[in-house]
């Protein structure tokens, strides 16, 4: 009767396990089949969002969230502001929403109605509430390449609105490298063609840029492209500066002949672009065009002035204490010579800081072609210690 006893007792400790064992398995079917439930759920409101576009997850997006669907939405319900905040603001993203996807041979979601979100983009733009939209004409531009049918209407229409509404300062007002970027994409195509009144109305520095892309930039995809008719070498007016935003004009003797001539300097971030005319008589003739020395991303021009026997140009790093330059040039025998640039330069952001001034000597012809090649540049910070003297900071 113990025996027996015993026997159900482990009977029961028998089921008991077995039951555990069998909650535990349903807990964690039902675990497993709502998890997957749930990344069913949000791969196919994933789907959904992006249909058709392909790895957007490796297009960078400048901080705002894009949508392909409120774009659409917003296009439906003609709500503009959204419409605007949800166009591209980059050329990969314009891609994948109105291009065609070469790698899958088949078009993007908006493929075939990218004529007509295109129109309204560049109707609403036109708009003086909306002017701040602008900046997505010229990010999409920026590293832009042609391509049929989209790409092509855009770059057409981009083209067409500068025109229109004598927008060119949004290409004036880009750095060097963004410009020649820019302009490269509104021209490219299978054949392009130069556009004189186009290039008349960039500044002289961004038309330079444009007639230097169809000299050699578009041999790269194109063996003929449109010859540029003007004459070398190229020469500048000064009624091309005068009056016009990104420049300014100072009167300095520039040949030491006792007589006020002009130099024109692009504008801190508007390029490096230096133009010096002679005055002769009641007009100013163009003598040479050199750098301000300013720099991307580095010195900025701050002021030129005379000094004995030429001029000094002065530029300067933002933000990083005192880091000036002085660049020194005169007049030699019927040529200007970057004599020496003189570096001011703070030792640290200590409370013992001082200046180190660094004296360069240059000898530079500024109308030689390999001028800027042989620039020497200010001493590594090792050697400052030897090369420079020092000076307490005022």
């Amino acid at each position: 009767m113990k025996k027996f006893k015993n026997i159900r007792y482990w009977l029961v400790i028998a089921c008991l396990l077995i039951t555990l064992s069998c909650k535990k398995d349903n807990v964690n079917e039902n675990r497993v089949i709502e998890s997957s439930r749930n990344g069913s759920e949000t791969k196919s409101q994933k789907n959904s969002e992006n249909q058709g576009i392909s790895d957007l997850s490796k297009i960078p997006i400048s901080n705002q969230t894009l949508d392909i669907e409120k774009l659409k939405e917003a296009y439906t319900s003609n709500n503009e502001a959204q419409f605007l905040e949800q166009f591209p603001a980059n050329f990969q993203l314009f891609m994948a929403y109105f291009g065609w996807d070469s790698d899958s041979n088949q078009a993007n979601p908006l493929y075939e109605e990218s004529n007509e979100y295109i129109v309204y983009f560049f109707d609403l733009l036109s708009q003086s509430k909306h002017r701040d939209f602008k900046s997505k004409l010229v990010g999409i531009a920026t590293n832009g390449v042609w391509q049929e049918d989209a790409v092509n209407y855009f770059q057409n229409s981009a083209l067409e609105y500068i025109k229109r509404n004598n927008s060119y300062r949004l290409i004036d007002e880009l750095s060097s490298e963004q410009a020649k970027s820019v302009l490269f994409f509104l021209f490219d195509g299978p054949h392009p063609q130069y556009d004189a009144d186009f290039s008349s109305h960039l500044s002289p520095a961004k038309k330079e840029i444009l007639e230097e892309l169809f000299s050699t930039g578009f041999y790269d995809n194109n063996e003929n492209p449109d010859p540029i008719d003007y004459e070398e070498p190229k020469s500048y007016e000064l009624a091309d500066f005068e009056n016009r935003e990104h420049y300014f004009i100072r009167d300095i003797d520039l040949n030491q002949d006792h007589i006020l001539d002009k130099i024109v300097s692009a504008d801190p971030y508007q390029g490096d672009e230096l133009y010096l005319f002679l005055k002769n008589g009641d007009a100013y003739e163009f003598a040479l065009k050199t750098i301000n020395f300013s720099e991307d991303g580095g010195y900025q021009i701050v002021d030129i002035q005379p000094e004995q026997g030429g001029f000094v140009i002065k530029t300067a790093f933002p933000d990083r204490g005192i880091l000036e330059a002085y660049h020194h040039i005169s007049f030699e025998d019927n040529s200007w010579v970057l004599t020496h640039t003189v570096y001011r330069i703070q030792s640290s952001n200590q409370k013992d800081a001082f200046l180190y001034v660094c004296d360069v000597k240059k000898g530079l012809n500024l109308k030689d072609r390999h001028f800027i090649e042989q620039l020497k540049e200010m001493p590594e910070e090792a050697e400052r210690e030897t090369l420079c003297t020092k000076e307490k900071i005022n």
